[in-house]
């Protein structure tokens, strides 16, 4: 092969083609490694909801009888069933459990009625209101707190304080990559006896 004339060396820099695929990787390896570890943690984020439902629908499975364990409350047993479910991958100490009871489907996360007096439509203070729950205040929910009676509706919740695995994605997300997942499930009570 003949050898261009002048700029020889510049010719041969250019044409030389030696340690491309690193100039190549350095531009798109962050890319692909950020991508493959948003897969990975969408994967996780998804894994972790449908073990909150799953531990949720346990939770009220365990409930709705009315009756304690040997050894446990009616509580206690709840809060074991739902953190059964989430193996390793939930930690207990992140997983709160909330249970509101209501009077029928229909009122579940409906708040309690009141009269509209200046008819701006929202509850101002001194505006009259039904006490559904008997807390003195009027509320956004009116759930009452408990594990309700027989034939009572209660709904389950569960609040979960989910974090990225990977301190990358921490890093891109704001507050340090805390999301609060949550997952419910709304029963009626069989109608055990009263204790």
């Amino acid at each position: 092969r003949p050898r261009p004339r002048g700029g020889g060396r510049l010719a041969r820099l250019l044409g030389d083609r030696r340690g491309s695929a690193a100039v190549d990787f350095a531009i798109i390896g962050p890319s692909f490694v950020l991508l493959l570890v948003g897969v990975l943690e969408a994967s996780m984020l998804m894994l972790t909801q449908t073990l909150l439902q799953t531990a949720v629908a346990d939770a009220a499975r365990s409930g709705i009888t009315g009756e304690p364990g040997e050894t446990l409350t009616r509580e206690e047993l709840i809060h074991l069933a739902a953190e059964r479910v989430g193996g390793r991958l939930i930690k207990p100490e992140h997983l709160r459990l909330e249970t509101l009871v209501y009077t029928s489907f229909a009122n579940v996360g409906r708040p309690e009625p009141y009269t509209d007096l200046d008819n701006d439509g929202a509850y101002d203070a001194g505006e009259p209101f039904n006490d559904v729950n008997g807390n003195g205040i009027w509320d956004l929910d009116q759930g009452r707190s408990g594990l309700g009676g027989p034939n009572d509706i209660v709904l389950y919740r569960i609040l979960y304080d989910w974090r990225p695995m990977t301190p990358l994605l921490r890093g891109l997300l704001p507050d340090d990559g805390a999301l609060e997942l949550s997952a419910s499930f709304a029963v009626r009570n069989e109608p055990f006896p009263e204790s």
